[in-house]
């Protein structure tokens, strides 16, 4: 008879990781990246699958849950999640390797060490956290526009609601993200366009009548929900103020 081995918290974050970039209808064992992880942890993808869905039950944004069997170690990495996504995401993201060609170049070696642990590192994980953050958010919507519903990837965006030179702790948040197409995120993040607390589009009348309409033209009046991490509505009253105040101005 097999052991019953316990999930560590590495396993809990990596199937975390998971699942925060996983649309609903592809969390199952035949998932190929359920599957991969599986492999990578020595565990069964069926019992991945398992995890990922205990997990789903931990989000109270939305009324769709999980199979409520989260353990305590699942709510602990959960709010270590919320509190410090950085430590979630790292659990996703590949191990840089080092650039042989340059090191191998013995006046060079100080000099990467130095680099690697400052700008090289710093940029890395920048990247990697935005990438994730995009992952994230576009699978939460479904990887369609929350307004008109384009589901082309070149045109997507994952726009932050309160921007990413805001605020460094609200940068990963789940909460603090939407997916909108390329002009509505420019438009947003101008802060010409906003929502109400009711998530219907609030559209700056300073703006040129062509503009107006072309931003008018969405699928409905309102953001289409995501299926999982509904957008803070402290950070839309927030982003709300400065249209406002812009508008006013």
């Amino acid at each position: 008879m097999a052991v019953r081995r316990n999930w560590s918290r590495e396993e809990v974050r990596a199937a975390l990781a998971l699942y925060l970039r996983t649309p609903f209808g592809r969390i199952h064992n035949k998932n190929p990246e359920v599957l991969r992880l599986a492999a990578t942890i020595d565990r069964t993808a069926s019992a991945v699958a398992l995890k990922m869905s205990n997990l789903a039950a931990l989000d109270e944004s939305l009324p769709r849950t999980g199979m409520q069997n989260a353990s305590a170690m699942d709510k602990q990495v959960w709010a270590e999640f919320l509190e410090q996504p950085e430590f979630v995401i790292a659990s996703s993201m590949p191990v840089q390797k080092p650039d042989l060609a340059y090191v191998q170049n013995e006046r060079n070696y100080d000099d990467y060490h130095l680099r690697e642990g400052t700008d090289r590192t710093r940029m890395a994980k920048q990247r990697g956290g935005q990438d994730f953050f995009r992952e994230m958010i576009l699978s939460s919507y479904g990887h369609r526009c929350a307004l008109t519903g384009v589901d082309a990837p070149q045109l997507l965006v994952a726009s932050h609601i309160i921007g990413w030179a805001e605020s460094e702790k609200l940068r990963m948040r789940p909460e603090n993200g939407i997916c909108l197409n390329a002009l509505h995120d420019k438009a947003f993040d101008r802060h010409l366009i906003s929502f109400d607390q009711d998530y219907r589009l609030l559209i700056s009348h300073k703006l040129p009548d062509r503009a107006r309409s072309a931003l008018m033209n969405v699928e409905q009046a309102s953001l289409r929900m995501p299926e999982k991490f509904l957008p803070g509505q402290s950070y839309l009253e927030q982003h709300r103020d400065k249209f406002e105040a812009l508008r006013s101005a």
